[in-house]
């Protein structure tokens, strides 16, 4: 009982990782074609572009997880709302970790493009709130 219970989980964590691949995907996406279309080098201007790149993915990620990584049919309104409100916790995180890394990183424009900077904060800052979204997700929406 308890190898099929941990076997669960990690397939379950495996599926929540697609989904944050995908969705980082589409977060990198976005965020790239709004910094060449706005020719953003200022770290607040940044800020919010991460802002909406994020916020895309995370209307992607609700649906992908509620379907594909907890495979949840029937959720609440209540649901939703705890969904958005720990995502915007998450954004709030994402944001900070980004926007710090975007100014540290931009420190040394010589070294790295502007391209490479953004998706590199990025990254980190995705990082940052992958494991808490999982385990926000988990116990208090998707359960």
């Amino acid at each position: 009982m308890i190898h099929s219970i941990n076997k669960s989980i990690i397939y379950r964590f495996i599926r929540f990782s697609i989904v944050g691949v995908i969705n980082t995907l589409l977060d990198l996406a976005v965020l790239n074609l709004l910094i060449y279309i706005f020719s953003v080098t200022n770290p607040i201007i940044f800020s919010v572009c991460k802002g909406i790149s994020f916020s895309i993915a995370v209307v992607n990620s609700y649906f992908m997880n509620k379907y594909f990584t907890f495979a949840k049919k029937q959720t609440s309104r209540r649901d939703f709302y705890v969904f958005v409100l720990i995502s915007i916790i998450g954004l709030l995180i994402n944001i900070a970790i980004s926007g710090i890394s975007f100014y540290i990183l931009g420190l040394y424009p010589e070294i790295f493009s502007i391209y490479i900077i953004a998706t590199i904060s990025a990254i980190i800052g995705s990082m940052f709130t992958m494991i808490t979204n999982y385990l926000s997700y988990s116990y208090f929406i998707f359960k």
